[in-house]
């Protein structure tokens, strides 16, 4: 990702009056650097007669206009392609970036943008303005028009991503991890530095406590900088786990009758025979996904429309012709204590629907244990757990 826009994921799609705005102070920026030199020059030749002095002069005006308009036209065409702004989006805070990498999409796929707004004008007269309104038609909310989905861009708001950085709290550095050796020299430093030496004869008596050593001091280190969320799960337990949300079930009374409190334990039963040899289990939940497909996991799988990993995982990829998808959009893993999900920083996010209809937004590398028959929707794809190893237990 470019250094540059860095912070461009968090980056809301722009307003649609901020970018006309944008396209209004580009127009500005024409006229005050040579539009103003073409407009006089066509006034003058419309005022002059044909074959004169004044009609040349006026051609001669048009001319440098037009020679100065030129310039500024592929000065703005290489700062859209190579920076992403022109100089009304610099002013309006507004990038055009790519919609997976968010970086500047380059001047041919600028070029593709025009294309489609000319061709929109081309087909009728007022084709090119339905183009630019077509941002308005975006079912998704997030402002793309057809030049936008033809170039495979998206304008977003830096401007507001910077503020929101500058309002979080700084993050703390995690502590350094220290060797064993490490510690045993040090804690052995203390106590030589600790170890009471020969007091004089009427010196004051030391304190019992005051020849315990010390532990050491261990100093944080500097902040490092921004390490990517590991493929393989680092942590303990999970961060939300749906199955501990309680279900109600009718007819359930809590506490026995005091008669019944009395009475005393029975004497254990004998192990039942089973008639029929046990099946061997399966080791992968089952996943069905939108598109009627059936999907086993057995330890750690990555979803998306091109999932790639250096990691030895499973890569679970789905059609999404919308591109509503990000190339590797979620990651779910099957452990002993049950299935999780948890979004890789994906564009349009990912959200658990529980058998219940319960809703829960997964955060980027949190997981969200999954309960039999939970949902998962990510873009226009969405993918149900229909079984789970250890349990028996089918949605």
């Amino acid at each position: 990702m470019n250094a540059r826009y860095a912070r461009a994921d968090a980056a809301p799609p722009a307003s649609m009056g901020r970018r006309f705005a944008a396209v209004l102070l580009d127009a500005v920026a024409w006229l005050v650097l040579g539009g103003w030199i073409v407009v006089a020059g066509v006034i003058a030749w419309a005022r002059a007669e044909p074959s004169t002095q004044a009609s040349d002069d006026a051609v001669a005006l048009m001319t440098i206009g037009l020679a100065l308009t030129g310039a500024l036209v592929v000065t703005q065409w290489i700062l859209h392609g190579r920076l992403g702004w022109t100089l009304g989006r610099l002013a309006t805070g507004v990038r055009t970036l790519d919609v997976e990498s968010r970086q500047p999409i380059g001047i041919a796929r600028i070029f593709v943008r025009f294309v489609v707004v000319a061709a929109g004008a081309v087909v009728a007269l007022l084709g090119a303005l339905v183009v630019l309104l077509s941002p308005f038609f975006d079912r998704t909310g997030r402002n793309r028009g057809w030049h936008d989905r033809a170039a495979g861009d998206e304008v977003l708001d830096v401007r507001r991503s910077v503020l929101a950085a500058a309002q979080q709290p700084p993050r703390r550095s995690r502590p350094s991890v220290t060797t064993a050796s490490t510690v045993a020299s040090t804690a052995s430093a203390a106590a030589v530095v600790a170890e009471p030496t020969a007091a004089p004869r009427h010196a004051a008596p030391v304190p019992a406590w005051a020849s315990i050593p010390r532990p050491p001091m261990v100093s944080p280190p500097p902040p490092s900088s921004l390490v990517l969320a590991p493929v393989a799960p680092r942590r303990s337990g999970p961060d939300l786990d749906t199955r501990a949300i309680p279900v109600v079930r009718p007819g359930l009374s809590y506490g026995l009758a005091p008669e019944l409190e009395m009475t005393r334990p029975a004497p254990p039963r004998t192990a039942a025979v089973l008639s029929h040899p046990p099946v061997a289990e399966r080791m992968g939940a089952e996943f069905e996904l939108s598109d009627g497909r059936r999907v086993s996991i057995e330890r750690i799988a990555l979803v998306g429309r091109n999932p790639a990993s250096d990691a030895p995982v499973q890569l679970v990829r789905v059609a999404d012709p919308g591109r509503s998808v990000s190339k590797t959009h979620l990651q779910i893993g099957v452990e002993r204590t049950g299935v999780w999900v948890a979004d890789r920083g994906s564009t349009n996010g990912t959200v658990v629907t529980l058998p219940d209809g319960g809703q829960v937004i997964c955060g980027v590398d949190q997981q969200v244990r999954l309960r039999v028959g939970s949902t998962v929707l990510f873009g226009d794809c969405s993918m149900r757990l229909v079984w789970v190893p250890g349990t028996g237990l089918a949605g």
